[in-house]
């Protein structure tokens, strides 16, 4: 629900930000660096050019989740960070609002996801380190593993004797849904 609030406020809130959309409480919110605040709560600290958030700054929502980097005409574009309130952490490109290009993202539960992003999902090549130590490296399209890749499943050492890691009672298909991308794509 976080997920989709945050989504809803960049997809749809950053259409209708403006100089009438916040109150400009510090600095030049119409050509250059300033201070606003939204009526929902969420502040933006940055720049500002023809009274849109452009250039480098800082947006908090209310619910805790957090972007810093570039905005383009109101929307992440370009190098950004984005800190999730549920742990989530993604740190590299964005373009009109998604992740999308390269970038790094650290899951809340240990796994990590290294490689290339469209439209806020995982999608071209990459490589997904699981937390148990498992490794997934190759393609993937719209968020799921397709075309070719190599799976690593670890192992555990124990007294000098190589054991296979015992099976998690999850499914894969419930682990992969505790990795859901940052965003989910309009496309």
């Amino acid at each position: 629900m976080k997920k989709r609030i945050f989504i809803g406020l960049l997809v749809f809130g950053a259409v209708s930000f403006s100089i009438k959309a916040g109150d400009c409480i510090s600095g030049n919110c119409v050509n250059g660096q300033g201070i606003m605040n939204f009526a929902n709560g969420d502040k933006y600290i940055g720049e500002f050019k023809t009274e849109r958030k452009s250039g480098y700054g800082v947006y908090h929502f209310i619910n805790g989740d957090r972007y810093e980097g570039d905005f383009k005409d109101d929307y992440p574009d370009g190098h950004g960070k984005a800190f999730l309130a549920n742990g989530n952490f993604y740190e590299g490109e964005f373009k009109n609002n998604f992740p999308n290009g390269k970038g790094t993202m650290r899951y809340h539960n240990g796994n990590v996801y290294v490689g290339e992003w469209k439209q806020g999902l995982k999608d071209g090549f990459g490589s997904m380190t699981y937390e148990n130590g498992s490794k997934y490296v190759g393609e993937w399209r719209n968020g799921k593993k397709h075309g070719q890749g190599n799976y690593t499943q670890s192992t555990v050492v124990s007294n000098g004797e190589i054991k296979k890691p015992q099976k998690s009672s999850e499914t894969r298909a419930t682990a992969e849904k505790k990795s859901t991308p940052f965003w989910t794509g309009t496309k």
